[in-house]
């Protein structure tokens, strides 16, 4: 487990195995679980990060590189959402500025039709 995961933090994760379209690898993901959860709980709720940023949706951010200690443009894939144990996060790579939150917060509205 990973000690001391708090909101907006970018973390190297492990999302193997998948099924189907489900994104795969060891990859970055954000931590969009609030801080009670992700003291609490074994599980926190992420989304995962891709450097193929050529097309952009709705449920899509960019995030430009050197921002959360990203080395590469990425874009978050607010449509993958999900809870993984801690377990699986690995490697710290920073914390992503409050802006970013809210657009990904507006991202995952967008998924969910909320």
């Amino acid at each position: 487990m990973t000690p001391g995961i708090q909101r907006g933090d970018v973390f190297w994760a492990n999302l193997d195995p998948t099924i189907g379209v489900e994104i795969q690898k060891t990859r970055p993901v954000v931590v969009m679980s609030n801080d009670v959860i992700n003291q609490r709980s074994q599980l926190v709720i992420v989304v995962p990060l891709t450097t193929n940023v050529m097309r952009l949706s709705p449920s899509h951010v960019l995030i430009p590189r050197g921002e959360g200690g990203l080395t590469e443009d990425s874009k978050v894939l607010a449509e993958q959402i999900r809870a993984m144990d801690k377990q699986r996060l690995t490697t710290k790579i920073g914390t992503l500025a409050p802006r970013f939150l809210r657009l990904i917060e507006q991202a995952i509205r967008n998924s969910l039709d909320m």
